[in-house]
């Protein structure tokens, strides 16, 4: 569905876009604290350095509950493509989310025209997730191999 682009079009758009990134932005920090909570319970007053299979146990389930919470937001922009009518069918959306969340690019997939912006927005986002995501499993790496550990 492409509509007639006008001032108010733009407006909303920007509505959206934004609306989408604050629902990225608190659904990741949302998850961060809970993956935090439970981390710190777990490694508090332990030091993983000479336990390498638990160490490799605790970042994998780490790692799978990061992707978790990226999948859950590309879900959001899926789910507005459809909501919206960028792109009808859920699967393609959630294809095409996957791509653009991930700056990989959708391949056969399209979004109507007058939601392009959106698409633009959830591509500068999604690394901005990935990014905090990869700064927040390297805190908890160098936190469980103790001060020490090399």
């Amino acid at each position: 569905m492409d509509v007639e682009i006008g001032t108010g079009v733009y407006l909303a758009l920007l509505v959206v876009c934004v609306a989408l990134a604050m629902l990225t932005v608190v659904s990741h920090a949302i998850a961060l604290a809970i993956i935090r909570r439970r981390l710190s319970w777990r490694i508090r007053g332990k030091n993983y350095s000479d336990h390498l299979f638990r160490e490799a146990v605790i970042i994998s389930s780490t790692v799978l509950s990061l992707s978790a919470a990226h999948m859950f937001e590309i879900c959001i922009w899926a789910t507005a493509y459809v909501a919206l009518g960028a792109i009808p069918d859920p699967h393609d959306a959630l294809y095409y989310s996957i791509s653009t969340y991930t700056t990989v690019g959708a391949d056969g997939v399209s979004i109507a025209k007058s939601f392009r912006a959106i698409a633009g927005f959830e591509s500068l986002i999604g690394p901005m997730m990935v990014a905090w995501s990869t700064a927040f499993l390297v805190e908890f790496v160098v936190r469980m191999r103790g001060p020490n550990a090399t």
